[in-house]
């Protein structure tokens, strides 16, 4: 089955970012989409179970003038992952970490994502991917409601500075999105160590690479979840994500007023709630040096600027209905 979303401002108005994701559970090794909307960034998320012994390539073409030469975007395997830089000199795309990149000015209007199992990697254990294409990151202020109803859900703080790793300070990404995933599962075994882990992207030697992150998630949570990236229309598609009872990933920089340290180069934060009155935007943010310091709130014009800076970057997650 295959389900396609279009975002754009709804609640609040707004004519902000254009976005379009496209969902699909029937899994195969080939995948032809023609006639999107023209995009120029394109994010590839996925959603299964890694491989006892083995790994998955995940290349991807796109269609500007002509099909581009396939790109290898991202090796996922039962043991470690990769993102790559790869170029193309036939077509102005590139392979850049999380995305797709048409450079140049140009546009693209499809896409074709090529799945290669290795080992005992089975296209069986997939169950989802997510493609995400946008082509319009002009920014806009938010004004939200006072109406809205307001929204707390409890998820436990989780300080990456407590962490016995060596790089607690670069786990951001993981540790806010091991937090949700405790949250959504109910599993408090989930270690934000060992999730860092098999988040850590070998090629770039970094753990914040997004899809890997929420590759990670999709396999902790299970079948009955789909987890993607994408960037959010405005702070409105947050609100609906928490009132379903999901927290969001959010990517930000700063300045952000009361944050634990500057930001400079992007940081990895939950939100878990909104005050509409006091236009507060509850967060689990890990870079506090401790556990219980860790649920804060944020101004809602602070924060959407810092998500403004990283493009509105966002997790989701997403409980099937059977």
């Amino acid at each position: 089955m295959k389900k396609v979303t279009f975002f754009a401002a709804m609640l609040f108005s707004l004519q902000m970012l254009q976005g379009n994701i496209v969902h699909q559970e029937n899994i195969k090794a080939e995948w032809k989409e023609e006639q999107v909307p023209a995009f120029d960034e394109l994010m590839l998320s996925w959603n299964g179970a890694r491989p006892v012994d083995g790994n998955y390539s995940f290349y991807i073409s796109v269609k500007t003038e002509a099909w581009s030469p396939w790109l290898l975007y991202a090796t996922w395997g039962s043991d470690k992952q990769a993102s790559f830089l790869n170029t193309t000199d036939v077509e102005p795309v590139r392979v850049y970490q999380d995305a797709l990149e048409v450079l140049e000015g140009k546009k693209a209007t499809g896409f074709q994502i090529k799945i290669v199992p290795e080992g005992s990697a089975s296209l069986d254990a997939l169950y989802g991917l997510h493609v995400y294409t946008n082509s319009d990151k002009k920014q806009e202020a938010e004004q939200v409601s006072a109406s809205l109803l307001p929204v707390n859900l409890t998820v436990i703080g989780l300080s990456q500075m407590t962490l016995k790793h060596e790089r607690h300070k670069d786990l951001c990404s993981p540790t806010s999105t091991a937090a949700v995933v405790k949250y959504l599962s109910k599993n408090e075994a989930i270690s934000a160590v060992n999730f860092a882990q098999k988040a850590w992207d070998s090629g770039f030697d970094i753990f914040g690479n997004w899809v890997f992150n929420v590759a990670q998630a999709a396999a902790e949570l299970g079948p009955t979840w789909s987890c993607w990236v994408e960037r959010l229309s405005g702070f409105e598609a947050i609100y609906q994500q928490l009132m379903r009872g999901t927290p969001v990933v959010v990517s930000v920089r700063g300045p952000l007023s009361g944050s634990a340290c500057p930001y400079p180069s992007g940081h990895l934060i939950a939100v878990t709630g909104f005050d509409p009155i006091e236009q507060k935007v509850r967060c689990m943010d890990p870079a506090f040096p401790s556990d219980d310091q860790t649920n804060v709130v944020y101004d809602l014009a602070d924060f959407v600027q810092a998500w403004n800076r990283r493009g509105r970057v966002a997790y989701l997650f997403n409980k099937k209905i059977n």
